[in-house]
C-alpha cells in the first residue's frame, strides 16, 4: 500500500470498513457546477466517524450519564473523484490515532459504482466534559475500545497525514 487514497488496495481495504451511511446523491446535494457540493461530502464525511464511536461504546448514554463528548476542533478534506447525480457512495470511517484527551480519526467518501474514494476526510476530535466544557481524558474503558480500533484500522495510518495529533 502507498499511502494514496487512489491505490487499489487502499480502495479495497476502505471499502471493508463498516459503512456509516448508504446513499445517493440527490437534487439537492448538487451545486452550480453539476456535482456533489462540498457541504454534502463533509456532512457525511463528518458523522460516519462520530457514527463509528458510537458502535464503541459513545453514544448518546455516554453524553447524558457520563457528561462526557468529542468536540472536533480541526479537519482537512481532500477530494479525488467528482459525484454527480444518483450516484451511489457509502462513507466509512477509522480511527488513526489517540492520546488521552484527543482523537485522530478518518473518513472515506467512497463512489460505489466506480469502486473509488471520492473523498477522504480527517478529523481531530479532544474529549470534553460536557459540564466544565474543558477538555478531559478518554476514560479507560472507551480508551480501550479505541485501542482496539486504532490498531485494527492501522493501514490507515499512512494516509491520514494532513493533521497532526497534539499530545497532553
Amino acid at each position: 500500500m502507498t499511502g494514496d487514497v487512489r491505490d487499489p488496495e487502499t480502495v479495497q481495504r476502505a471499502m471493508g470498513l463498516a459503512a456509516q451511511f448508504d446513499r445517493r446523491v440527490e437534487d439537492d446535494d448538487i451545486d452550480e457546477n453539476g456535482h456533489m457540493n462540498v457541504t454534502s461530502y463533509f456532512r457525511w464525511g463528518i458523522w460516519a466517524p462520530w457514527k463509528r464511536l458510537e458502535g464503541l461504546g459513545m453514544g448518546q448514554r455516554y453524553l447524558d450519564e457520563r457528561r462526557l463528548s468529542f468536540f472536533t476542533v480541526e479537519q482537512r478534506l481532500g477530494y479525488h473523484s467528482e459525484m454527480r447525480h444518483g450516484q451511489h457512495y457509502t462513507t466509512r470511517a477509522a480511527l488513526v490515532e489517540r492520546s488521552d484527551k484527543a482523537l485522530h480519526l478518518a473518513s472515506f467518501v467512497i463512489d460505489e459504482e466506480r469502486a473509488t474514494i471520492a473523498c477522504f476526510l480527517e478529523l481531530m476530535y479532544v474529549h470534553v466534559s460536557l459540564e466544565s466544557r474543558r477538555a478531559v481524558a478518554i476514560p479507560d474503558d472507551l480508551a480501550s475500545a479505541i485501542d482496539e480500533a486504532i490498531a485494527t484500522d492501522a493501514w490507515v495510518r499512512p494516509l491520514a497525514t494532513g493533521l497532526t495529533l497534539r499530545r497532553s
